[in-house]
């Protein structure tokens, strides 16, 4: 069943929302954050940074020390709507709820709508239609011509078009985008030196992992006062990038190099995750290679080493240098 809404109303109808939902969309900086009026919303294109902060707000607070009183504390329980996320965004929120059981973002979850946008224009980075995408969302807007055909996923979705006329006709569309698809059989070069050429740029700047919106990945620290008797417990981003990720007591670090740290970020996304959950961690939506400073592509060496594409512009850069 699909339901129609005019673009020109497409404000109003947020509005409407808001009365009883707390509204998170793009804007026009590139990020997701709550809005209040619907005119701030930029649809255009993908956002810089994924919405996964609104699921794992970073520098959480899930316990406080009052003297000897141990106070455990909870999110807030405001029903709110994501909107505007595309295919590639939904299926990152699929596979956070697979793989994270924490009461935290289970309460954020059940009292979040997903209204998803169709992608119109994915651009040079954006290779979603690699990575086995599946339906995933509440409702799904489909921009065509002046109107938006909205496909419901959900009776929570459903409840919030009831009002709108249903479609004549069905539009279901497939997101067309041109950059090379990865052959993801690469398990077997993972000694391959091609890899160097990656990991001898790579800055270890977790810029990847911070934009990357199935990166979960946490450490748990605690702020004191300076009389140590009162404090908190907070939950922040980590990084598999960092060398402080794998270092344990005693200094040892089992990803001291690079080069390491570079594959493990590719694999766990290609190979480690899909052989245990049938599926890629990967979305597909290109924010780790926008990020990057020195714009390394992984997604070109996946191909060089499949033999889709030409060996020799790459393999030149390949050094011999330890990394």
């Amino acid at each position: 069943m699909q339901k129609v809404l005019k673009k020109k109303e497409l404000n109003n109808f947020i509005k409407e929302l808001m009365s009883n939902y707390e509204i998170i969309a793009p804007v026009k900086n590139g990020k997701f954050e709550i809005i209040k009026d619907p005119s701030n919303m930029e649809l255009g294109k993908i956002t810089i940074v994924p919405a996964k902060e609104f699921f794992l707000p970073e520098g959480e607070t899930l316990i406080e020390f009052k003297g000897k009183k141990v106070i455990k504390t909870h999110p807030e329980n405001k029903k709110r709507i994501i909107f505007g996320m595309r295919k590639c965004d939904l299926n990152a929120v699929k596979i956070m709820d697979s793989i994270i059981k924490d009461e935290n973002y289970l309460s954020r979850r059940k009292n979040t709508i997903l209204m998803g946008i169709f992608c119109e224009h994915p651009d040079e980075y954006c290779f979603c239609n690699s990575m086995e995408l599946e339906d995933y969302y509440d409702l799904l807007f489909y921009p065509e011509d002046d109107k938006y055909y909205i496909s419901v996923g959900s009776e929570k979705g459903k409840k919030l078009v009831a009002k709108l006329p249903e479609a004549k006709k069905e539009i279901i569309r497939i997101i067309k985008n041109f950059k090379r698809v990865p052959d993801k059989s690469i398990e077997k070069h993972y000694r391959n030196k091609i890899w160097e050429s990656d990991a001898n740029r790579c800055l270890s700047c977790a810029a990847c992992t911070i934009n990357c919106p199935t990166c979960t990945c946490f450490e748990i620290y605690d702020e004191l006062s300076p009389d140590l008797k009162n404090g908190t417990r907070k939950r922040g981003a980590a990084s598999c990038q960092l060398k402080s990720f794998s270092t344990v007591a005693g200094g040892k670090a089992f990803r001291n190099s690079r080069l390491a740290r570079f594959k493990q970020f590719v694999y766990h996304k290609i190979v480690y995750y899909k052989k245990r959950n049938g599926r890629y961690m990967c979305v597909g939506c290109g924010r780790c290679l926008r990020a990057c400073p020195p714009k390394i592509d992984w997604t070109d060496t996946i191909n060089i080493l499949t033999g889709m594409k030409n060996h020799d512009a790459k393999r030149n850069r390949v050094s011999a240098k330890k990394v």
